[in-house]
């Protein structure tokens, strides 16, 4: 009989680059050898199928996972309040104190299980990055905010050193938070902007990246405490735009509504690569073999690989779609939508695409 633990270290890890996450945690459960052939940190969520979060109730999150056509259910471990989601595969939960009315705020891996208590979000340090203090008003909203989105600058699971990003309600709507740390660090807008409320912030090539109401692409300079004005985007549709890397690149895709009412297929997809370097954006009219995944809070892309993403096309933007209660999936190619079918069915809407990550 074969002694399945001498197999090459290499094609073992050939083997586990290949296997769906619940597989490749399995791999890595069989004995020390296969483990060690499989670091957490060499797993691409890009080339594997994503995840729908169904429901979070009763302290227990539930998604279903299309390659086994089953449900997933993750205990919450007395926590509670699930907000917002971040790419690689973190949860935001934000529960109000006892008595104290404060917010605790914690992020989840649920395939890992690591919890990570952040400050409370009252800790936001209340001053511009010009020293300058904040107002009555500011102060208040400071006090109180709703969280609405987050961004990870790497996974705490697989690094000590990492900063949060969120983007909250009110004035100035920005904070921070390095690991290590014992509070928030309010961000100033860049130069002499108004306020404006964050439509979308993720971390791209070492920067965190928002996008504003006012079509303002801003970055974060940690040192100052400011955003940056990248670019203001020069294409503008009445429709939510929506910010996600793909493929190296980064990317703002619309979906724009056609002429009269708001039916079923009246509308298309415009993707436009920007160029924070230059500030410059460009039509693109090929994903190739990446696929876009696309939320309200958080945006992603696929890499297309058939034996690891089954059901999934290239060169396509799957989106909920909230008047047929379904998820569609559009195509680049042709312009044409269609309902995207999971590959055993899946009953459960509204639900958002979740890729699972260390």
């Amino acid at each position: 009989m074969a002694n399945w633990e001498e197999l090459p270290r290499d094609i073992l890890g050939l083997i586990a680059r290949r296997l769906a996450i619940e597989d490749f945690l399995a791999f890595r459960g069989v004995c020390t050898t296969w483990r060690s052939a499989a670091p957490k940190e060499t797993y691409s969520a890009k080339s594997k199928a994503p995840w729908l979060m169904i429901s979070i109730l009763e302290q227990v999150a539930e998604f279903f996972i299309p390659s086994r056509g089953k449900t997933y259910k993750v205990p919450l471990l007395h926590l509670w309040g699930g907000q917002a989601l971040s790419p690689p595969g973190w949860m935001l939960f934000v529960s109000t104190l006892d008595q104290t009315y404060h917010k605790k705020c914690r992020i989840f891996n649920p395939l890992s299980s690591v919890s990570i208590e952040l400050p409370t979000l009252e800790k936001l340090r209340h001053k511009s990055c010009l020293g300058v203090e904040l107002d009555e008003q500011e102060r208040y909203l400071c006090d109180s905010p709703g969280i609405n989105m987050i961004a990870l600058s790497s996974s705490p699971s697989l690094s000590r050193s990492y900063t949060v990003m969120i983007s909250y309600s009110g004035s100035p709507g920005l904070a921070f938070h390095r690991s290590g740390e014992d509070a928030w660090t309010v961000v100033s807008p860049a130069g002499h902007l108004p306020w404006s409320s964050v439509l979308q912030l993720i971390y791209y090539d070492g920067l965190f990246v928002a996008l504003d109401e006012y079509y303002q692409i801003t970055t974060l300079d940690q040192r100052e405490r400011r955003m940056q004005l990248r670019l203001v985007l020069r294409q503008r549709f009445q429709d939510w735009p929506y910010l996600v890397e793909c493929r190296g690149s980064l990317l703002v895709a619309w979906k724009i509504w056609g002429q009269g009412y708001r039916t079923v297929n009246n509308f298309q997809f415009a993707v436009f690569e920007v160029d924070l370097e230059n500030g410059t954006q460009e039509e693109v009219k090929s994903l190739g073999k990446a696929s876009l995944f696309l939320n309200s809070n958080f945006s992603f892309s696929v890499e297309f690989n058939e034996t690891c993403l089954p059901g999934i096309k290239p060169n396509c933007i799957y989106f909920p779609d909230y008047l047929m209660k379904k998820t569609r999936c559009y195509s680049m190619e042709d312009g044409k939508a269609e309902t995207y079918s999971y590959p055993t069915g899946c009953p459960y809407f509204p639900g958002q695409s979740f890729q699972p990550g260390f």
